[in-house]
């Protein structure tokens, strides 16, 4: 099978393939239930639509018919899709944009937040050094399934998330939070992948607590490759339900042989879509409305919010919620009394010492962390595919008819 990434083709090898197969019961099940996939792709006109989604293969978007224009609201564009009708067309993974559009400029205006989730897998929460899950901003655009992703210059401990993320069709009170069931009515879910500059969470890191990086380690340009199409929450887990499950798979492959990396459940979420939300009040009421965590964008040092406005601060319709990772990613916290003792010979502090270390590793081929040529292939059962691969660090790709911001 070949597929298109930029001006790069992709031979994925019998090794992908046979290590796909076995992760499919669940995803074939739930291909045969008639869900209302969304994408939001360009059509024949070059026009970028949301549609419906009528043919897929290997969780790739091949067919799908227009629902309606780029503007038109999510809530709309759902009550749609349960219309028949719109003109079908051949769909290509360079006509898949970005499942959800929220710019840059929207999230600086702030007039729509993405919030993201940490160690909200157990396993991954040991793996990283213990901790409880926590929140932070993530200013990053969502960009297209199929692009390159590029790191800014100097970075070399890129990682990877796959992540199960929503998007709400709706305005919610985070200080009044709805049911899950009444949120998974409001809300769409899709594939996420929450790439993540490693060095900056090292180098900001706290002996108690998350410390202050992940907005900088995650807020980066490219960094929130998003779809290949949303389902509402609703249907969606009333599928998985009858489909005799109860959860989705996450999946994340690396290279060419399809190296498994992460391969879990959303059912070992410590905290549901619901209690995320609730979490994001329960912070806004503790902590204020803004993060700690500082983020330097054009000169210009930011504090991103959790909730737009100051009255009475709320999550407006299109705002996303990631809601974390499972195990499985590039990075392992070191052993504290080793990696303290190895500083202390150095003169260097513990988290100094482990970024010199992980960068050491780097430099001699002995790490998981991406590097450029790398290819990803990201699934959720459900929830289609992704498939990009790692740029050189501080290149641009070209503008993209999707948005000149999607491959930024």
């Amino acid at each position: 099978m070949k597929r298109t990434i930029g001006a790069s083709i992709v031979l994925l090898t019998a090794g992908v393939v046979a290590t796909v197969a076995a992760a499919e019961g669940l995803d074939e099940c739930l291909d045969a239930t008639n869900l209302s996939r969304i994408a939001r792709v360009l059509d024949p006109q070059g026009r970028i639509v949301y549609a419906r989604v009528t043919q897929h293969e290997g969780g790739h978007v091949t067919r799908a018919s227009t629902l309606a224009v780029a503007s038109t609201p999510l809530a709309e564009v759902f009550d749609r899709a349960t219309q028949p009708g719109g003109r079908e067309f051949v769909v290509s993974d360079e006509q898949v944009c970005a499942v959800v559009e929220l710019p840059e400029a929207d999230i600086d205006a702030e007039t729509r937040v993405i919030v993201s989730t940490g160690l909200n897998y157990a396993a991954h929460a040991e793996e990283a050094g213990g901790g409880d899950v926590f929140l932070f901003p993530k200013p990053a655009a969502p960009t297209r399934p199929y692009a390159r992703v590029h790191a800014p210059a100097g970075v070399t401990l890129l990682d990877y998330e796959v992540e199960l993320a929503f998007v709400l069709l709706e305005d919610i009170d985070p200080f009044d939070p709805p049911s899950l069931e009444v949120l998974l009515e409001k809300s769409a879910f899709f594939l996420s992948n929450d790439v993540s500059d490693r060095e900056a969470i090292i180098r900001n890191a706290a002996l108690s607590g998350p410390g202050t990086g992940f907005v900088e380690a995650k807020g980066q340009p490219g960094f929130m490759p998003a779809g290949p199409w949303m389902v509402r929450g609703s249907d969606l887990f009333a599928a998985v339900r009858a489909c005799g499950a109860d959860g989705l798979g996450l999946h994340l492959w690396v290279g060419d042989e399809g190296e498994p990396r992460q391969d879990a459940s959303t059912a070992r979420m410590i905290l549901q879509p619901d209690e995320l939300v609730a979490r994001i009040g329960t912070w806004i009421s503790e902590h204020g409305r803004r993060t700690p965590m500082p983020f330097m964008r054009e000169q210009q040092e930011y504090f991103y919010p959790f909730a737009v406005g100051d009255q009475a601060p709320k999550l407006t319709a299109g705002s996303i919620v990631q809601t974390g990772t499972p195990e499985g990613v590039a990075i392992h916290a070191p052993n504290p009394i080793g990696v303290a003792l190895r500083g202390l010979l150095h003169l260097r502090g513990p988290f100094e010492q482990f970024l010199v270390e992980e960068k050491a590793r780097v430099a001699n081929g002995g790490t998981r962390y991406l590097a450029p040529g790398d290819i990803v292939r990201t699934k959720i059962d459900g929830l289609g595919t992704q498939l990009f691969e790692i740029g050189e660090p501080g290149e641009r790709a070209g503008s993209h008819a999707c948005t000149a911001e999607d491959e930024s």
